[in-house]
C-alpha cells in the first residue's frame, strides 16, 4: 500500500463545536465521499485528532478545548472511523509530533499521504510539514480542507506547495 489518506481535526470542537465554522461544516460531505473511494480502494485512512490533557502548552493559546474523553475531541459521527481504520490522538498542531502516526504509515508502506480536514492554515500546515520532514510525498486535497477565514487557507495552499513541495488537487482526481 502506497497512499494514506490522513483525515486532520474532523472533531466536533473544530466543525460544529468551540472553533467550528461554517467552512469546517462544508467539507463534511465531501470529505465523507472521499473516505468512501478510498476505502473501495483499499487505501490505508488515518483519522487524526486533538485531544488535549490539562496542562498541554497549546490550551494557553487557544484555552481548553478538544479535552481527552470529551465529545469535543471526537470524530464527527459523518466521518466516523470503521474497522481498519487507525486513530491518532494528538497535543500539538503537528501529527506527527509524539504520536504513532510515522509507524504506522511506515509499517504500511505508504510513500504518499492525502491531507484533509481543518485547520489550512494551522494543524494541517503543520502536519503536512512532518509529513515532507519525514519523507512524504505530501497532497493537499484543497477542497477537503478548510480555515475560518479564506486569506488563512489560500495562503498556507500557497506556503505549502511552495515550501514543502505539496501537490495541490482536488478529491475528484483520486483514488
Amino acid at each position: 500500500m502506497s497512499d494514506a489518506l490522513i483525515v486532520v481535526d474532523m472533531i466536533h470542537d473544530f466543525v460544529d463545536g468551540k472553533f467550528g465554522s461554517e467552512n469546517a461544516k462544508k467539507i463534511v460531505p465531501r470529505i465523507k465521499d472521499l473516505i468512501e473511494k478510498a476505502r473501495r480502494k483499499g487505501v490505508l485512512i488515518v483519522y487524526t485528532r486533538d485531544s488535549h490533557k490539562p496542562g498541554d502548552p497549546e490550551l494557553k493559546i487557544w484555552g481548553e478545548h478538544a479535552m481527552e474523553g470529551s465529545k469535543g475531541s471526537e470524530v464527527v459521527e459523518d466521518l466516523a472511523p470503521t474497522q481498519g481504520d487507525f486513530v491518532v490522538s494528538k497535543t500539538t498542531y503537528d501529527s506527527f509530533f509524539n504520536t504513532e502516526l510515522e509507524r504506522i504509515l511506515k509499517d504500511h508502506g505508504v510513500k504518499n499521504v492525502y491531507i484533509v480536514g481543518v485547520a489550512t492554515d494551522i494543524c494541517v500546515l503543520h502536519t503536512a510539514f512532518g509529513a515532507f520532514a519525514r519523507g512524504f510525498n505530501v497532497f493537499i486535497v484543497k477542497d477537503c480542507v478548510a480555515s475560518i477565514n479564506e486569506e488563512g487557507h489560500e495562503w498556507a495552499l500557497k506556503y505549502m506547495q511552495t515550501i514543502y513541495g505539496a501537490k495541490i488537487v482536488e478529491s475528484e482526481e483520486l483514488f
